[in-house]
């Protein structure tokens, strides 16, 4: 039910911007690999497992108690599931943004296919590590804290925002992460070591979707189209806001044409 309100929020957010024609910029080189786009994952990634090795006691666990004796002291943050917001949200403006007119770096198709890599990457590794490492979380509930996955997938989607759309996007994105990793140590789910671990591998799982696109199109002959290329109209978007009949969740239908 949660994930369908946000979903209507968001499409109704689209609402003002119907027919508006979908735009994308020529690719560019910005999808080939490059040694320097390997640093900031590299330093998160270390930082945080520097602390989870090396500085758990007094980094981690003094971070921790400062939380509970000075901030969180038993009530619930302002900001209380931010996280689940951007998580799925994120995605959703990731798609429809340049359908809305904004000018994105690849058509529709390739941005499915580079965000769906990049997602697949995110939870299947954030999965795999959070067995590897069987950390408790601060809260005690278990044993799934390194890295945080909310910060691997939010990290993942603001990094993808602005490759696709630029500098301004990225930066309302990654303060939107930020603001995950906040919520998520203010609530007491991750250590301060489970966040930055996080950032950094869902920065670079951004980049693994931009470096396959490329290599699994020709791979699999996926040839180069967009929406404009299939039609000489403009794609349509038609959005009608609706309710569940049983629980009353808001809810929208959305249809595209082109």
């Amino acid at each position: 039910m949660k994930l369908l309100r946000v979903l209507s929020v968001l499409f109704a957010l689209m609402v003002p911007a119907i027919g508006a024609k979908a735009q994308y910029a020529s690719p560019d080189s910005s999808s080939a690999f490059k040694a320097t786009q390997l640093i900031a994952p590299a330093v998160l990634v270390g930082t945080g497992m520097g602390i989870h090795y090396l500085g758990h006691e007094s980094i981690d666990a003094a971070i921790r108690n400062w939380n509970l004796t000075k901030l969180n002291v038993g009530g619930t943050a302002p900001f209380y599931d931010i996280g689940t917001w951007v998580e799925y949200g994120t995605p959703v403006v990731y798609m429809g943004a340049g359908l809305l007119g904004a000018q994105a770096r690849h058509s529709f198709a390739d941005r499915a296919m580079e965000g769906a890599m990049s997602y697949l990457f995110c939870v299947s590794t954030g999965y795999l590590l959070k067995k590897v490492f069987n950390t408790l979380r601060p809260d005690g509930s278990d044993y799934k804290s390194f890295p945080s996955g909310h910060s691997m997938v939010t990290f993942t989607g603001a990094e993808l925002m602005r490759l696709e759309y630029g500098p301004w996007w990225g930066a309302a994105f990654y303060g939107l992460a930020a603001g995950t990793a906040v919520e998520r140590l203010y609530a007491d789910r991750h250590w301060l070591s489970d966040v930055i671990a996080g950032a950094g591998l869902g920065i670079l799982s951004a980049h693994v979707g931009a470096w396959l696109l490329e290599p699994v199109k020709s791979l699999f002959g996926i040839p180069d189209w967009s929406w404009d290329g299939l039609s000489t109209r403009p794609v349509q978007l038609a959005i009608m806001p609706s309710a569940d009949p049983f629980s009353g969740t808001p809810t929208a239908n959305l249809s595209i044409v082109f």
